[in-house]
């Protein structure tokens, strides 16, 4: 499927700022399952816009804007021809002793650790293990946990915030996508199954209001001995297929927020984002 996204992102400031830096992560992965046909970033006031690559290996962007203004604007608009993974079926038949190796491999060793919003407590894994059960495929396990979240939680916007912990959502079960993502991660990694953040796009063709189809949105993938990462959406309960475009990859949202940025300057400011994702 071809699909093109645009993502707008402004910031009104109530008094002049200045030497605003800023680090964003809005590049869709180029990868075996997505391709990435064009991508372009404008930012006004105008600033020279430094390409590099992080520790995720997602692609960032960094500018400065050094003058004094009120107003910053920041553009991406982006196509992307993505696949579905799951076109020849489910990666069965691992089992949960294979997991072992993974605490010994670089590539999944940090997925097993707490990271800053992704904290286990025994209280989650005990529902990671009663949900778990006899089962013993590591791919059927990881997606009863998603089913778990998607049944346990309700999405209702409004009530975290970005800085919401596993351990806070837990306890009030109310948030949206990032939260989530962030509780699927720490029921896996109890369980010893590696497991990542994913930041990127949900495609809503029926415009029936999919959670997360308008704004960016967050899944997590989980790591399957002999196979390889392999991604499921708690929000929506269902498989990442081609509908979806992933941007960035991580321990949790700190890795893979889509503005990260500090000024200098007093009063308030007032966000504003825009996606728009439709079929190119």
């Amino acid at each position: 499927m071809k699909l093109r996204v645009h993502h707008r992102t402004e910031y009104l400031y109530s008094e002049p700022v200045h030497h605003n830096a800023n680090e964003i992560r809005m590049q869709p992965l180029h990868n075996e399952w997505q391709q990435r046909r064009f991508h372009v970033v404008r930012v006004v006031p105008i600033a020279r816009l430094r390409r590099l690559s992080d520790f995720h290996a997602n692609g960032a962007c960094h500018f400065e804007v050094e003058e004094a203004h009120g107003r910053l604007l920041i553009e991406v608009e982006s196509v992307v021809d993505t696949s579905n993974r799951y076109v020849n079926g489910r990666p069965l038949g691992a089992p949960l002793s294979t997991l072992e190796e993974c605490a010994r491999r670089d590539e999944s060793h940090m997925f097993l650790q707490d990271s800053r919003y992704v904290i286990v407590t025994p209280e989650i894994w005990r529902a990671a293990v009663d949900t778990r059960g006899a089962d013993d495929c590591v791919y059927t396990v990881a997606e009863n946990l998603m089913r778990f979240v998607h049944r346990r939680c309700s999405y209702i916007p409004g009530i975290t915030t970005v800085h919401t912990t596993s351990e806070q959502f837990f306890l009030d079960s109310r948030g949206v996508c990032q939260d989530y993502a962030h509780l699927m991660l720490a029921l896996c990694r109890s369980l010893r199954i590696p497991a990542r953040y994913v930041s990127g796009y949900l495609y809503d063709s029926t415009h029936r209001e999919m959670r997360g189809a308008q704004a960016s949105h967050a899944w997590c993938e989980v790591y399957i001995p002999g196979h390889d990462w392999y991604a499921l959406d708690p929000t929506n309960n269902r498989l990442v297929d081609d509908y979806y475009i992933a941007v960035a990859t991580g321990r949790d949202y700190d890795d893979v927020a889509p503005v990260k940025g500090s000024f200098y300057g007093g009063g308030s400011r007032q966000l504003t984002v825009v996606v728009q994702v439709d079929e190119a």
